[in-house]
């Protein structure tokens, strides 16, 4: 197998790991909320996603030390929960990095199917997201958001090939591990311009990219693939440590992070 290949198998194998942990959370999730929930109360869920989040950071980190970097910034225990996210995808000198907000699917009913779920859109929310990206971006260049969706669901990729071996970007000499897709990434922006205000997991995805497609098929040529809705890898950027540092060294943006996550080849 020569090296792309091999990179394109590790960072496949990343992303189906990270899919693996997010369908455990989510299966245990279904299964116990009845056992554990008062029916007089509104959730039907469990779990978080900042348990979710924290729990696959420390996993992928734990399997994948070569490729994975991680840090948890410390708050003040009553302002850990509900912060935001440094994500970063480095493949050699180009990257992707974002300021991250996570959700997981919500149920109406006890032991309902993800498909049938739905991520609620708080609006003022979102928009703090994106003034809050567009602060920071003065600091870290070329800083996106992204609203990341813990749910399971099963959506052809943006480049049409149903069996990831047939997409050029995708492929590798092994085949893929048989994980189904549970991270969905999309662009803040595109979802606060839909003006949804309860979407659907079908509509999420819509909007939305695999990880199995951003981490092993992003890169700058504008293939089908992840560039179709936007995702694409950028040249110039500060590199992870020096993102790094300057979220620790400014007191605004370290109270607004939760931690910071780079996956790279």
């Amino acid at each position: 197998m020569n090296g792309v290949g091999v990179n394109r198998k590790t960072l496949c194998d990343i992303a189906r790991f990270a899919f693996e942990v997010v369908n455990d959370w989510l299966s245990r999730d279904q299964l116990l909320a009845r056992e554990l929930r008062s029916s007089e109360t509104g959730s039907r869920q469990i779990v978080g996603e900042e348990a979710i989040t924290v729990d696959l950071a420390t996993k992928l980190l734990s399997r994948f030390p070569q490729h994975v970097d991680l840090i948890l910034f410390t708050h003040p225990e009553e302002t850990r929960t509900g912060a935001d996210w440094y994500w970063r995808v480095e493949r050699g000198n180009h990257a992707i990095h974002a300021r991250v907000q996570a959700k997981r699917v919500q149920r109406t009913a006890f032991g309902e199917s993800d498909a049938l779920g739905h991520i609620d859109i708080d609006s003022p929310q979102l928009e703090r997201l994106l003034q809050a990206t567009h602060t920071a971006a003065q600091r870290l260049i070329g800083l996106e958001a992204w609203l990341a969706t813990y749910a399971r669901f099963s959506a052809t990729p943006p480049c049409g090939c149903y069996n990831l071996q047939s997409c050029r970007q995708h492929h590798h000499a092994e085949a893929c591990a048989n994980e189904q897709s549970s991270l969905w990434i999309a662009n803040a922006q595109e979802i606060a311009n839909s003006r949804i205000r309860r979407a659907s997991i079908e509509q999420i995805v819509q909007h939305s990219v695999r990880l199995d497609c951003v981490l092993p098929c992003i890169d700058t040529s504008g293939a089908p693939g992840p560039s179709k809705k936007g995702f694409v890898l950028q040249s110039g950027l500060q590199s992870y440590q020096e993102c790094v540092a300057t979220i620790e060294s400014d007191p605004q943006l370290h109270s607004e992070f939760r931690g910071a996550l780079r996956i790279h080849q």
